[in-house]
């Protein structure tokens, strides 16, 4: 598999990303495809895609100040890409372009961002350090 580039999110990524996000069962964001491309591109908000070629097999969406706190809102990967990293990949770049010292994360995949080195709060918390980003934005 040659690893797939990640890009921010624009209106061309928006028909691959409903598909993942239905292939979850989260009908909030297959309802109406508008209110879903607001959403991911809303002010505070960072959306990357994973492209493998055309296709969208992964995607995050951070809400961040830009300084101090940064919020994952959606973090999916398409079934066949899972396990190749790039959850983390999308992580890294996610926390970087939005900006932050660190990501916080309410999930049911507690095991995931446990291996990654999040700490447990009220969800998770992965600091810049974690994701070997370094100190500061």
């Amino acid at each position: 598999m040659t690893e797939p580039s990640i890009e921010p999110f624009v209106r061309a990524h928006l028909d691959g990303l409903i598909a993942l996000v239905a292939a979850e069962g989260w009908t909030e964001y297959t309802e109406d495809a508008e209110r879903t491309c607001r959403a991911l591109s809303g002010r505070g908000v960072t959306t990357l895609v994973a492209l493998a070629g055309e296709r969208v097999v992964g995607a995050i969406q951070v809400q961040s100040d830009g300084v101090i706190q940064a919020h994952v809102s959606m973090l999916l990967i398409d079934r066949d890409w899972r396990g190749h990293q790039l959850g983390s990949r999308l992580l890294r770049e996610g926390l970087e372009r939005a900006g932050g010292l660190w990501l916080d994360i309410r999930t049911r995949t507690e095991g995931f961002y446990e291996r990654l080195g999040a700490s447990r709060s009220l969800g998770y918390r992965l600091t810049r350090e974690a994701l070997g980003l370094g100190d500061g934005p």
